[in-house]
């Protein structure tokens, strides 16, 4: 499953099961799994690791945890 809200330059994705992907902001990121508040993501070719309420950098773009639940991540992406 996968689901993108976009507006301007920030979108609003969720990604549920194993390698789910989506297509944001001109990159893909897809999941690679989930474990307690941090789901692993994989943007582009690198994997990185997202926290609930933190924000990581990867490929340009800044991306913002916002629920991470059994094989499920909410995240909002923006340039930058």
């Amino acid at each position: 499953m996968s689901l993108v809200s976009c507006s301007g330059d920030s979108c609003s994705v969720t990604l549920g099961g194993s390698g789910a992907r989506a297509h944001v902001l001109g990159t893909t990121i897809g999941l690679t799994g989930t474990d307690g508040d941090r789901a692993t993501l994989r943007v582009e070719d690198r994997d990185v690791s997202c926290t609930v309420g933190r924000t990581t950098s990867a490929g340009g773009l800044q991306l913002t945890c916002t629920e991470v639940a059994d094989g499920r991540v909410a995240f909002t992406v923006t340039r930058g």
